[in-house]
């Protein structure tokens, strides 16, 4: 992980990519190589709409914030997850960084999400449960599986008004980094999937696979960054 955080244009590939599918996955519009230019180049290539400028914007102004708390090896607890939330959700919402006050619902899904009252003490008990489980993990497959699952089980807590799955999403990337293990990005393009794994709310063969698959092409793409550095 250390080689990784230190290798610059990685981590500014990473938050590219990140910025592009999490949001698409949200329905931003902009393309890549438009997010690259607001990333990379503090250039908006073309009139775009402020809340999507805003939104790919956000992950720029986070990457250093990220990989401090990486290196300072924060762990995950309901602050950290309040302090990446008011980054991601920067001039798109007044209430970033604070968990909901009113209850809110998830489009399609067939539970409820957690009540507003309750959501500091489930967070608690999804953060100290994400670490026990780690901590007995035999094989990095397993904390894979831990990682998504806890990742499923806070898209349903659904803790903030807006930005869950953006934070969530986000989330799964750190424990990744944390853990030593190869970043998992959702591609945009398999969102519907993605979304149907989420609301099955368990891990299969198939979602393995389709994990593993997206991770053997960030291992690709970390390779070649490793050589070129």
């Amino acid at each position: 992980m250390v080689q990784m955080l230190n290798n610059r244009e990685y981590m500014l590939d990473l938050c590219v990519r990140m910025a592009h599918h999490s949001t698409a996955i949200e329905g931003n519009t902009l393309t890549q190589d438009e997010t690259a230019s607001i990333i990379l180049d503090d250039y908006i290539p073309r009139a775009i709409k402020d809340r999507e400028f805003y939104e790919v914007r956000n992950y720029k102004l986070l990457l250093p914030h990220l990989i401090e708390k990486l290196q300072q090896k924060a762990l995950i607890d309901a602050e950290l997850i309040k302090f990446f939330h008011s980054f991601i959700m920067k001039d798109l919402d007044e209430r970033a960084g604070k968990f909901k006050t009113l209850e809110n619902a998830i489009i399609g899904a067939h539970f409820e999400t957690a009540k507003p009252y309750l959501v500091p003490t489930l967070i608690k008990d999804l953060c100290d449960n994400l670490y026990y489980r780690l901590e007995h993990c035999k094989d990095d497959d397993e904390k894979i599986k831990v990682i998504f699952k806890t990742h499923i089980d806070f898209e349903k807590i659904h803790p903030f008004s807006d930005g869950n799955g953006r934070t969530g999403r986000l989330l799964m990337v750190y424990s990744c980094l944390e853990q030593n293990i190869t970043p998992i990005v959702i591609p945009k393009q398999d969102k519907d999937f993605y979304i149907f794994c989420l609301r099955q709310n368990k891990i299969d063969e198939e979602m393995m696979n389709f994990i593993k698959k997206i991770q053997l092409k960030e291992q690709e793409r970390q390779n070649k960054f490793q050589k070129s550095n």
